[in-house]
């Protein structure tokens, strides 16, 4: 009877204290801070003025009131590196970014919660399918060996990339006549306009070179580059040639680009790809020159390249010089399709987070064409969402630039994101460098690259 007694005490205590905080004017205090329970999530994103993080969580948090989510700025080349340091205690994220090329190795170092099927369906609707490509792998964690299981999404793609043919407007205006010029389809084309434009008999010619100065402070008058056609890196950089390779049906590691016994350096479609780089792209873009003697990205900087091989990257430095340009798919090679390479930003969960109920809704919302806009708004980066999807965020349905990256990527394919890739950059970097600088045997060089490579990866060499 006592314990009655107490338990009806009790309640009319707490309906006591109830009433008593209600305020003079009739307003009731919300105690759901009080007595609801919320998760806190932790991101780390390689975000430097913090704007994109703060509307990305704003918009996150108000469909998911009971998730607090607290943003930490950290670079994708260092979150893996602390995660490792961390290891099982609190002080890590629940999710982290990095760049394609980092999933593997961030997988190997079991960093990474695969994701569920659910999710992947879910994403399917709105992402970009090579997007999601990037980041799906065939992993075995008894084995430790890629391309082998069942693959599974590991992370969720944020922003998609891929180099393109960006041209200068004005400058091709200026050197054709205004509206006497179409963009190249296939590569003879360009080859044929480079060929006539570097002729110095056509200097100051309509389609030879243009004088976009009369006196350059010593007299001399100032033309458009030397050369039709660059790269904005170097023509030994096998990302950026990766469009010539593909042409000649050529790809490493396989047909999936994840087998990293199958390099596939000493290959006759590649040997042809690089006799075609040397014969054929050297003459009309460094001449006689060397792979890297060409300044292409700070050229048409400056307004005075017509076409530079480039990625999304460069927008906004060639937005600020005031560069009127334009994106077009890369021209075909004996008529067939220049594939370049996709890359992608992700988010992924981290394996030992205590919250991935909550981290796995986050990521949910960053395949949303919501998160999507935001992205665009604070970044400027290309979304990875599929161009259906582009009318609902503002400004991107009239984005001419993000459309051609698009169109590009449309027959994009993967980066490799197995961890052998980074063997494969420099021994075909060097390659390149040898048959393009100094007219190496082709075949000789083909060979001494995958030896190269096969020694960094600890396999018996010919």
């Amino acid at each position: 009877m006592m314990k009655k007694y107490v338990s009806i005490l009790l309640v009319f205590s707490f309906i006591f204290i109830l009433v008593g905080c209600v305020g003079s004017k009739g307003e009731v205090i919300d105690f759901s801070d009080t007595f609801g329970k919320k998760t806190k999530l932790v991101i780390w994103l390689d975000d430097d003025d913090n704007n994109y993080m703060e509307a990305l969580a704003a918009a996150f948090t108000g469909k998911n009131p009971n998730i607090v989510v607290e943003f930490m700025h950290q670079s994708t080349v260092d979150a893996r590196e602390r995660l490792k340091t961390y290891g099982q205690s609190d002080n890590g994220a629940d999710i982290f970014q990095f760049p394609h090329d980092h999933m593997a190795q961030a997988i190997l170092e079991d960093l990474v919660y695969p994701l569920p099927s659910t999710l992947k369906a879910t994403l399917e609707e709105s992402i970009l399918p090579i997007a999601l490509d990037i980041a799906t792998v065939a992993f075995d964690p008894e084995t430790k060996e890629f391309g082998s299981g069942t693959p599974q999404l590991y992370a969720v793609p944020i922003s998609i990339e891929s180099v393109g043919l960006y041209y200068n407007i004005d400058l091709l205006n200026n050197i054709h006549g205004e509206g006497n010029w179409e963009l190249p389809t296939t590569m003879e084309q360009l080859i044929e306009e480079a060929q006539f434009y570097m002729d110095s008999a056509n200097l100051g010619k309509t389609g030879g070179r243009y004088m976009i100065a009369e006196d350059d402070g010593s007299g001399n008058p100032v033309y458009s580059s030397n050369y039709y056609f660059v790269t904005g890196s170097h023509w030994a950089d096998a990302y950026f040639n990766q469009f010539v390779y593909s042409a000649f049906g050529w790809r490493p590691f396989g047909e999936n680009g994840d087998d990293d016994s199958a390099v596939g350096f000493s290959n006759p479609n590649l040997e042809a790809a690089l006799k075609y780089l040397r014969d054929t792209i050297k003459p009309i873009a460094t001449g006689t020159g060397n792979h890297n003697s060409v300044a292409g990205q700070n050229l048409f900087e400056e307004g005075k390249q017509p076409y530079v091989l480039t990625g999304p990257w460069a927008i906004s430095t060639f937005k600020k010089a005031g560069v009127n340009f334009g994106i077009a798919q890369l021209p075909t090679i004996n008529g067939n399709p220049t594939r370049t390479y996709a890359g992608a930003q992700m988010l992924a969960v981290y394996k030992h987070s205590r919250n991935k109920e909550a981290a796995i809704k986050f990521m949910e919302f960053l395949g949303t064409p919501e998160a999507a806009e935001i992205l665009y708004k604070e970044e400027g980066d290309l979304p990875a969402l599929k161009a259906s999807y582009f009318d609902q965020i503002e400004g991107l349905a009239d984005d001419d630039l993000a459309r051609a990256i698009t169109k590009q990527l449309e027959t994009s394919i993967p980066m490799p994101t197995i961890p052998a890739v980074t063997y494969y950059w420099g021994p075909a970097e060097t390659m390149v460098i040898n048959i393009w600088n100094s007219s190496k045997d082709i075949a000789e060089e083909a060979i001494a690259a995958e030896n190269s490579y096969r020694a960094r990866m600890g396999f018996a060499t010919d």
